[in-house]
């Protein structure tokens, strides 16, 4: 009678528990972590790991061959701004027309810079604004698409701003500012 574990009485030995290495709790814990953790989406990405490890190295490209898609650790995929600038006309108050130019910081350009020179060069009211979207993007008060696309090329070339990158959009259709025989010029 002297061994208490015969009777039915609990072991005394600790209880070793499993951490999950993905997110650092045990596993029976990782359906409860917050949806928006960085853990929990770790965890999700493994368990979904079946299709998302088949296409782990793919990315996708556009035309120029800039890579638009960057993979993540567990099978996510990224979506990356595409690089290109994109200039627009619009018009206000029936007579006003106002210039966005949106993209330049996928160049890494710095927007408050920008704003400031096209503000000088074109004599002009340019800021900051978001668009719908909630990007940033600058405004030029006046129709600048022209001088604006060859001033982007000139002053940001060391920033990998080409032709290839200005697209405008004329009638609601965004198209390449550029065309390819222009390329040949430089």
């Amino acid at each position: 009678m002297g061994d208490s574990h015969a009777d039915g009485a609990p072991s005394a030995e600790p209880l070793k528990v499993q951490y999950d290495p993905l997110t650092g709790v045990p596993s029976e814990f990782n359906e409860y972590l917050p949806k928006d953790s960085e853990e929990y989406k770790r965890w999700k990405a493994a368990q979904e790991g079946g299709a998302a490890g088949a296409v782990a190295d793919l990315t996708l490209k556009d035309r120029h061959g800039d890579v638009i898609e960057k993979q993540l650790p567990g099978g996510k995929v990224k979506k990356k701004a595409k690089n290109e600038v994109v200039l627009e006309t619009n018009t206000r108050s029936k007579k006003k027309c106002v210039t966005t130019i949106l993209g330049l910081e996928t160049f890494g350009v710095k927007l408050p810079e920008a704003a400031k020179l096209f503000g000088k060069k074109f004599a002009s009211g340019a800021s900051i604004t978001k668009n719908p979207m909630e990007k940033d993007q600058i405004e030029v008060q006046g129709d600048f698409v022209d001088k604006a696309a060859e001033l982007i090329v000139k002053t940001y070339k060391d920033k990998g701003i080409e032709k290839k990158h200005i697209y405008a959009v004329i009638e609601k259709k965004k198209g390449p500012y550029f065309d390819d025989s222009d390329d040949d010029e430089d």
